[in-house]
């Protein structure tokens, strides 16, 4: 998919990778890497004075919902990370919200209840993967690190 994604951008421009927050990532300068079996790039880097998918060098880095939102690509190639899985018997997706890396997003929120948690996050996520896979105008590539949602999705392709 990345090189599918390098292509359009050669091509077309404005291509980018995002991801699900689903990997390690805090603001303290340093680089945290998207791993999937033989891939490896950084996460967004946070230093550019403009808006991250107008740099050239981010066709090298995978943005987050936080770098994409409401920014229009030609094509934007998405990775479903851990925390978006599927369950066959109930034929839909399932949201494994321990697997989400995003804890900013509830720093300081004493007004959720532990017990309301978890349902918050699952649609923060959905919302997430909503916004994520709207972002390329012209067209869309999907790869799941999920074992179980990269066979639906095979088997729907």
């Amino acid at each position: 998919m990345y090189q599918e994604i390098r292509k359009k951008n050669e091509e077309y421009g404005l291509s980018r990778l995002v991801a699900t927050f689903d990997y390690m990532h805090k603001k303290d300068g340093q680089d945290y890497f998207i791993e999937e079996g033989n891939f490896k790039l950084p996460w967004n880097r946070t230093h550019y004075k403009n808006t991250w998918a107008e740099q050239e060098s981010t066709i090298d880095e995978v943005g987050s919902i936080y770098t994409i939102q409401g920014f229009d690509l030609n094509y934007v190639g998405v990775i479903l990370g851990p925390s978006v899985s599927y369950n066959f018997e109930k034929q839909e997706l399932e949201i494994i919200t321990t697997k989400y890396e995003d804890l900013e997003a509830f720093r300081g929120r004493d007004d959720i209840s532990k017990d309301k948690m978890s349902e918050i996050k699952q649609q923060i996520i959905l919302n997430s993967i909503n916004v994520l896979m709207k972002r390329g105008i012209n067209g869309l590539y999907i790869y799941a690190s999920d074992p179980k949602l990269q066979q639906k999705l095979m088997s729907l392709y």
